[in-house]
């Protein structure tokens, strides 16, 4: 399969999930992102560790 069926294969699935959720065009999708409600990342990032941190685990 070259790039281009990659790419169309990809495209059909993105269009298949979103028909799930009533999405057959790109108004309706745009109107989806407006109505979501803010998605909060901060549960996904790590602390960056303190300079003093850093150098305890080195030393």
């Amino acid at each position: 399969m070259d790039v281009t069926q990659e790419k169309d294969v990809r495209i059909a699935k993105l269009k298949k999930a979103l028909e799930k959720y009533g999405i057959y065009n790109e108004e309706q999708l745009n109107a989806a992102i407006k109505e979501m409600k803010p998605l909060n990342i901060g549960c996904m990032v790590s602390p960056v560790p303190s300079v003093k941190e850093t150098a305890k685990n080195i030393i």
